[in-house]
């Protein structure tokens, strides 16, 4: 629980204790009030914090010197841009044969899930990732539907794909080549039944869903699911702002 949320139940219990009611009810009433953000794995990303208390880090983008900029806050919710999760990779973060990205992640045990997110990427580096991932820690593995910044020439490409083996040659997945350079706004969608992945994107929210392909592919639970980020170079940037993560199965409701 962060600091804000911490002062705002204090301030409730101080409230409901003046009205009088005894401990129970105070726990009750603040359980209604959280259990839409404890049991879905959505969080709008709106406010100065994030809302889902079960979010955890992997490589947590820390504050750090870079350029000629000093002393960048990595990530922040509001900060950046209001109503989103801004996140700045590091330099030499990639997911490819190896994960040095900085996911933030719930974790999971189950054999359905519906998720979605909309981001906006802008970088001018050569190589640089985001999207959904499932994650098993346990195989080192994953399934992820991956937004692959590139330069100029090769613009960006949609890939979906699970961890590459070229000793077995194997790479499951699609990927679908983007238009812009530099700046793009994507939605992604991406579900899970049973050992089956499915993955679509599209551009626009009012566009149709356009259908990545279909990953057949068994990982240990329990597994992460979450959004990243990563710059797979050594210089330049990489930068995402999240604008919500959905659960389909069990939306938030208000």
């Amino acid at each position: 629980m962060n600091r804000l949320q911490r002062s705002f139940y204090c301030l409730l219990i101080l409230i409901l204790s003046v009205l009088a009611c005894d401990e129970a009810e105070i726990h009750q009433i603040i359980d209604d009030i959280t259990s839409d953000a404890t049991d879905s794995l959505g969080d709008p990303f709106e406010g100065a914090a994030l809302q889902n208390l079960n979010w955890r880090w992997q490589n947590e983008p820390p504050t750090w010197t870079h350029h000629e900029i000093e002393n960048i806050a990595k990530w922040d919710i509001g900060e950046t841009r209001a109503n989103h999760l801004f996140i700045e990779a590091e330099p030499n973060r990639n997911l490819w044969t190896t994960d040095q990205t900085h996911i933030l992640y719930q974790e999971i045990d189950t054999d359905v899930l519906d998720v979605e997110t909309k981001f906006t990427a802008r970088w001018n580096t050569t190589s640089g990732v985001t999207g959904l991932i499932v994650k098993s820690p346990a195989d080192d593995n994953w399934v992820t539907l991956k937004f692959w910044a590139r330069d100029a020439t090769a613009r960006g490409f949609v890939q979906f794909h699970n961890k590459p083996d070229y000793s077995a040659n194997i790479l499951s997945g699609r990927q679908f080549q983007i238009e812009n350079h530099g700046e793009t706004d994507l939605f992604y969608r991406l579900t899970k039944a049973g050992d089956t992945y499915t993955a679509w994107y599209r551009a626009q929210e009012t566009q149709d869903w356009t259908h990545v392909g279909d990953i057949e592919f068994k990982l240990t639970p329990p597994l992460w699911v979450g959004i990243y980020a990563g710059n797979a170079t050594s210089s330049k940037r990489m930068q995402v702002e999240f604008e919500y993560f959905r659960d389909n199965l069990n939306p938030i409701t208000n």
